[in-house]
């Protein structure tokens, strides 16, 4: 038989004080009005009887859940843990408990999920799923239900959002494959339908039109996702081509690993006959065969940066920055070398 739950009744009861003296101490209120011994009495009371206070009624006092939802499009892409340890970190540290759902870039399960989570009544929700609907999107704005958009743009520029600086991770990515001597880059891009998709394919175009290189409409290749399959599906159709491309940048570290793949297919060594950059210096990118080039993302500091802006907005605190958008900077490894014909000149 469950015994009873001990309540802030009983603990009155047991330390000889009104229940509103309990209440007051166990929510660190009137701190100030009690007498330390009071106050003391009152805690080692709760504590001998073993009182839990109601997360439910804690709940209802405050109108909040203290639970967060958060929509993310793949577990299995390895960008997405360290974000969620820096959000479950954050979300945890100030008492809040997160609920995950991996919406398998389905625009169906992202509004059932959204759906389940406001039903639940969940304090707000952090969206890190790239394929979700502007009007999904307009319509927590319109109800002015709290929301972070993570490793996302948004449409309005009051959506509070969190996003890397893809403009800068790019241009260093294509700056570097042009110092080494590529002229002839390969770009496998993500899905168009994404806000990340076109922004680092535009970038992308942008820094060759600046180093004066024309882009051959053969070597840009989309994928219809961000996953190593897909990557390897465009990266073919650029490589088994007429004229293979001596480098190629993917628009994600998955996509890259997808060209690999190719390239070996096709008989190509990485970085002798192709250099390989990729997009978010995932886990274990700098084991890979051979240790991976990539632009490097603050993985963990953007979950708590999206964790801290949805709870000051859900708490009511002042945001600094609606829009908090972080460096992105290239790390060099293995992928990269001279094109064959510039490594043989200068030998």
């Amino acid at each position: 038989m469950t015994e009873p739950r001990v309540t802030i009744i009983d603990v009155a009861r047991a330390a000889g004080v009104h229940p509103s003296t309990v209440s007051r101490v166990l929510n660190g209120r009137g701190e100030l009005a009690l007498l330390p011994a009071t106050r003391q009495r009152v805690l080692a009371t709760a504590s001998r009887l073993g009182y839990r206070p109601s997360a439910l009624a804690r709940s209802l006092r405050l109108r909040r859940t203290f639970t967060l939802g958060m929509l993310v499009p793949n577990i299995d892409n390895p960008l997405f843990p360290p974000i969620i340890k820096g959000v479950e970190d954050t979300a945890h540290s100030r008492g809040y408990n997160l609920v995950l759902c991996n919406t398998e870039d389905s625009s169906e399960r992202e509004d059932a999920y959204l759906r389940v989570l406001r039903e639940r009544q969940v304090d707000g929700i952090l969206i890190a799923s790239s394929f979700m609907a502007d009007s999904s999107i307009a319509e927590l704005r319109r109800d002015r239900f709290p929301f972070v958009l993570v490793n996302r743009g948004g449409r309005a520029a009051d959506d509070l959002a969190v996003v890397v600086d893809n403009q800068m991770g790019v241009t260093e990515a294509i700056d570097h494959l042009v110092a080494l001597g590529h002229v002839r880059v390969g770009l496998v891009a993500g899905p168009q339908t994404t806000m990340t998709g076109q922004q680092r394919l535009a970038a992308a175009k942008s820094a060759m039109r600046r180093h004066g290189i024309r882009l051959d409409t053969a070597l840009v290749s989309v994928a219809e996702a961000f996953s190593q399959e897909a990557g390897y599906r465009a990266a073919r159709r650029i490589l088994f081509g007429v004229q293979p491309p001596t480098a190629i940048f993917g628009a994600n570290d998955l996509l890259a690993l997808g060209a690999l793949r190719a390239a070996r297919e096709a008989g190509l060594e990485c970085p002798e006959q192709l250099s390989l950059v990729g997009f978010n210096d995932m886990p274990l990118a700098e084991f890979f065969g051979p240790p991976l080039t990539t632009v490097h993302v603050p993985q963990h500091e953007m979950g708590v940066r999206s964790a801290s802006l949805l709870i000051s907005q859900i708490e009511g605190e002042p945001v600094e920055t609606k829009r908090a958008v972080l460096d992105a900077h290239l790390v060099v490894r293995g992928s990269t070398a001279a094109p064959a014909l510039v490594a043989q000149r200068s030998a």
